[in-house]
């Protein structure tokens, strides 16, 4: 399955990663994504992180929202690490791994493919 599967349009914007990033405040430590698909997890954690303002942030409903939305357009096997200090040493696919900023909040999100399970 082709991690674009599921994206319906883009405007020309969102094919400028950095541009957006600007826009929305975020910082890119490391990237092997594609940018429409890095614009993507940008607006999904600025969206969380704006709600702080009708209700308490929690780090945990962030990785969550992150997680399923890219489950639901993506395929599955996404994780999702946010945290303002954390460890990490991931196995990733190939062109599925973004790690960024969001104000004070670090924000990894990487897919993995699993392995096909052999019958009996």
């Amino acid at each position: 399955m082709s991690v674009t599967q599921g994206r319906k349009s883009m405007s020309a914007l969102e094919f400028n990663a950095a541009s957006v990033a600007t826009f929305l405040g975020v910082k890119v430590m490391a990237a092997d994504m594609p940018e429409f698909m890095q614009v993507h997890a940008f607006r999904c954690a600025r969206r969380v992180y704006d709600d702080v303002l009708i209700e308490k942030f929690s780090s945990k409903k962030m990785a969550h929202d992150i997680k399923k939305e890219f489950d639901k357009v993506y395929g599955a096997t996404w994780h999702c690490v946010v945290g303002t200090s954390y460890g990490s040493f991931v196995t990733h696919t190939t062109g599925c791994f973004l790690y960024f900023s969001v104000e004070k909040i670090l924000v990894m999100l990487f897919r993995t493919q699993t392995p096909a399970v052999a019958s009996s």
